[in-house]
């Protein structure tokens, strides 16, 4: 067989660097130990994969078909990642360069690698962004967000080969693409930026929908208060002074036996409150006759209270109270459940509002979406799920929309599962896959993101 980098001394051209970067692509880290297809056809003849097979793959098959110009261009890679067969009429992964195990040391040293980038224009290409980036140092991976209309966002995700072009890249002051001002971070510091984002916004809808709720609520309730009519002056007492462990038939007691009581506005450990009578009943009239038959004095459970008739405005706060508590409990029981809006338990159900009680075991976990509204850029949401992807062959396209979203190569093999996935393709013509795919990773990456180049691969989304 013959390794590359042997066959020729001069540099690989602009072409080659494209066939390269795309064949280890395809064989990476970040691919290879999540594309079912690619990992039947390494595991049918000791890791050879045919050229036949790989001009099949459209975003290769637009750059070359013709075996020699790919093999000469692999033999110019300096990665040392593939691998050509003696005939030259197949590839594979370097055996010794095997995919990392996927660990968390694994994960946790690609995070600190990966980069988020905003301010590159909508109709930037891929190899506008992988120049840019480059003079920072080398990009093994590079994801081009878009939204639902697959619509470039301006922003990307980007994992460099080493932390120290990270650290190059942050701490660069100023940054500009053309007249747009350079938005940059790490990938996890805007995963929490969006996080806090998010909640702040959940916050403000929920003071929205609160205030709207009482709004409601108020409008309801000064509507009802005509149903009350007016009051009767002069019937309502209030007393203060009374030992916290009165209670309200203590007072009941006291002041019963002199006119009817209609309510005592009054909790135990509570030191004053109102004692409100009826229509008939005079509060003046009540406190004269007991004070006249207590010796001028009101005591209960051994502390002496004092009173007074509410009058005026005073008076009139009073009996807004009343009449509010009253309108809300008739509004609440017009509507139905628990402060109006009928949350709780179903009746014929079990628990809110999920049909038939307790979740399916044997639902197939389609992993954790997270969903950011992109305030930040134009267009809409931008999804990032962990699996639950179906690959699916695609229609051929043109070469520019083809280049989009190919692929940086892992130099070296460096571990690259945690990197943010472009686009896994599969042949025009429909292979059939094996039914025992080589177990490359142990699972797949924490932070797996939605593919940013064809559209016709599937998206799983979820709201919020």
């Amino acid at each position: 067989m013959a390794a590359n980098g042997n066959e020729a001394a001069a540099g690989p051209s602009d072409l080659e660097k494209k066939i390269i970067r795309q064949i280890e692509y395809y064989f990476g880290d970040a691919n290879l130990s999540r594309d079912r297809f690619l990992q039947g056809q390494v595991k049918e003849n000791d890791g050879w994969v045919p050229l036949e097979t790989m001009i099949r793959f459209n975003r290769l098959k637009v750059l070359a078909t013709d075996y020699e110009v790919i093999t000469g261009a692999l033999a110019k890679s300096q990665s040392g990642l593939m691998e050509v067969s003696d005939d030259k009429q197949k590839i594979r992964r370097s055996v010794e360069k095997p995919i990392p195990n996927d660990t968390t040391e694994v994960r946790l040293e690609v995070k600190k690698r990966t980069i988020y980038c905003k301010g590159f224009n909508p109709d930037d290409s891929l190899d506008t962004v992988q120049t840019f980036l480059d003079t920072y140092g080398k990009v093994e991976h590079i994801q081009m967000r878009r939204d639902k209309d697959r619509k470039f966002k301006g922003s990307v995700f980007a994992v460099f080969e080493k932390e120290e072009a990270v650290t190059k890249f942050l701490e660069t002051k100023d940054l500009k693409i053309g007249e747009n001002e350079v938005v940059k971070m790490l990938k996890d510091e805007y995963y929490r930026m969006k996080t806090d984002e998010r909640k702040v916004r959940q916050e403000e809808e929920k003071k929205e929908k609160r205030l709207a709720r009482e709004k409601i609520e108020q409008e309801a309730i000064e509507a009802q208060q005509a149903d009350f009519g007016d009051y009767e002056e002069g019937c309502v007492m209030h007393f203060t002074g009374v030992s916290d462990q009165t209670s309200r038939e203590d007072l009941k007691e006291l002041f019963g036996q002199y006119g009817t009581i209609s309510w005592v506005d009054f909790e135990r450990g509570q030191t004053e409150g109102c004692v409100r009578f009826d229509e008939e009943t005079k509060a003046a009239s009540v406190i004269e006759k007991a004070k006249a038959a207590n010796d001028d004095k009101l005591i209960v459970r051994e502390k002496e209270m004092t009173v007074r008739v509410l009058e005026g405005d005073e008076e009139a706060e009073h009996w807004k109270k009343v009449y509010e508590t009253k309108s809300k409990i008739r509004l609440r029981k017009k509507m139905g459940g628990h402060h109006g809006y009928g949350k709780g338990r179903k009746r014929d159900g079990k628990g809110r509002g999920r049909e038939g009680g307790r979740p399916n075991k044997m639902a197939k976990y389609e992993g954790k979406k997270t969903v950011f509204n992109d305030s930040d850029d134009e267009g809409g949401e931008e999804v990032m799920a962990e699996g639950g992807e179906e690959k699916k062959d695609e229609p051929e396209k043109t070469a520019a929309a083809k280049e989009e979203s190919t692929a940086v190569p892992s130099a070296g093999g460096d571990a690259t599962a945690e990197a943010t996935k472009m686009e896994t393709e599969k042949p025009e013509s429909t292979q059939p896959e094996s039914s025992e795919p080589i177990k490359i990773a142990a699972k797949r990456p924490l932070e797996e993101e939605t593919s940013e180049a064809e559209p016709a691969q599937k998206q799983v989304k979820t709201a919020d």
